[in-house]
């Protein structure tokens, strides 16, 4: 899911991209319970903005691929009418703690943050929802924000940064994904437990976006490492179509790294592990060790390499933290229940990642990725919810979120948990390198065991 997801972000922030209300604090406050001694369940009420005595008020936001047809090489279907069918069985298997959940579709095209932005207001200020779902595309954080920080409304989503979450009221940003900065610290741990680096000289290369995260976050964590350090690089890459700068900013490096005796690099984000850049990397340093902590973009992106049948494949061998793979997660139960859900409403039958062909118009219909989405994000959004009791609201939704601890039942990882100061659930992860001779067209190659990263 995430891989897929993270691939139009890429696209779009590499390639494609064309172009107030103060926050409160958490207030710790019990949640709903019943009368000491009674045993009847208490009496559902109004209890906050976008929650009545037998609703819940949700938003749901969708990507309009239509309006990036021309970049991407997948479908997601009739989103809209995916989700709703996850809402419906939801609905008829009682709600959430008796309440129905009622969605408020919107869909936006993810090209800069202008649609966005004015689906935050929509939806905190015209619809008044409690929550909001879905797939929220703005590298730039600002919409997420807006969202949790400037109009205290719960936000599920996606490829978040933990820049983002920490400027919000904890528990308010949540994803059932890691962030970015705590991937890269899981990176770091499996890296030193497998000693994949001993001995090697590395650099850095990042671009504006991941600034911050290279000097806060990966530096101190190769020194941990105990590792020696190469110059870092910050390109212009984001913004334009025209990546002429980041390409002679990257041969600039690419000599000093040589004169530097550079032998391995980490790639910070999804702009700068493009082809273009990896490309001419490893036709400068074929034998040069590559560490990322953007799977997802990385993924596709090798995969696109194997597809045009580049030999040697620049990705091959390049490492990162990630959990099951798209294939071992498709046949995990919980997102089997999931399938079994869109397929009764449709009457069809969903084909896996490991079947998945493109259709006569050259793209792949990826329904099990839109169901492996809005499936998960109404999942976390109603196990947690019900963990609150029947007095939802802002405060006891995050006194529960800051008091939850490990989280069972979600979609697309088998270890999660949350905690003050930790919204990313997802903790099932092992260090990975792309094998471009696994079918159908390579995949991540386990180099360590599965493990929970919280420990």
């Amino acid at each position: 899911m995430a891989r897929k997801r993270s691939l139009v972000i890429a696209l779009l922030m590499v390639a494609l991209v064309l172009a107030a209300c103060s926050s409160s604090k958490p207030k710790s406050t019990a949640t709903g319970t019943s009368t000491p001694g009674s045993t009847a369940a208490p009496a559902l009420t109004a209890s906050f903005r976008g929650v009545t005595a037998d609703s819940i008020k949700i938003g749901i936001v969708i990507i309009d691929y239509n309006t990036i047809k021309d970049f991407v090489d997948f479908t997601r279907g009739d989103q809209q009418k995916i989700a709703q069918s996850f809402v419906d069985d939801i609905n008829a298997k009682g709600g959430v703690l008796g309440r129905k959940i009622v969605p408020v579709y919107k869909t936006y095209k993810p090209i800069g943050n202008q649609d966005t932005l004015a689906i935050c207001t929509s939806l905190t200020q015209d619809e008044k929802v409690f929550a909001v779902l879905g797939v929220f595309i703005d590298p730039s954080g600002d919409s997420q924000l807006c969202l949790t920080r400037d109009h205290q409304t719960i936000h599920i989503g996606h490829e978040l940064k933990q820049e983002w979450i920490a400027q919000a009221p904890g528990g308010l940003l949540l994803t059932p994904d890691i962030s970015a900065e705590r991937r890269a610290q899981v990176v770091f741990s499996l890296l030193k437990q497998n000693k994949t680096l001993d001995g090697k000289k590395v650099a850095i290369l990042a671009d504006p976006d991941t600034k911050t995260a290279a000097e806060t976050v990966i530096k101190p964590g190769l020194v941990g490492l105990g590792l020696q350090l190469g110059s870092t690089a910050v390109i212009n890459v984001g913004g334009s179509t025209d990546t002429s700068q980041a390409q002679a900013q990257i041969d600039s490096f690419l000599e000093k790294w040589k004169g530097e005796g550079v032998n391995a690099l980490f790639m910070a984000g999804l702009n700068v592990s493009a082809k273009q850049f990896v490309e001419k990397i490893k036709k400068k340093f074929p034998a040069m060790v590559l560490v990322t902590d953007a799977p997802s973009g990385v993924h596709s992106a090798a995969q696109d390499e194997v597809k045009a049948k580049k030999n040697p494949n620049p990705y091959e061998g390049i490492i990162t933290a990630e959990g099951l793979t798209d294939v071992e997660k498709w046949q995990e139960p919980v997102q089997q229940a999931c399938a079994a859900v869109w397929e009764a409403a449709s009457g069809t039958k969903i084909v896996g990642p490991a079947d998945l062909k493109p259709g006569p118009d050259g793209k792949r219909a990826e329904i099990y990725i839109a169901v492996q989405d809005f499936c998960g994000e109404l999942k976390m959004f109603k196990i947690i919810a019900e963990k609150v009791g029947p007095n939802l609201t802002n405060d006891t939704w995050m006194s529960t979120v800051n008091s939850f601890g490990s989280i069972n039942g979600l979609v697309t990882t088998s270890i999660a948990s949350l905690k003050t100061g930790k919204y990313d659930a997802d903790d099932a992860f092992r260090l990975e390198a792309f094998d471009s001779s696994l079918p159908p067209t390579g995949d991540w190659k386990a180099l360590t065991p599965l493990a929970d990263v919280t420990k």
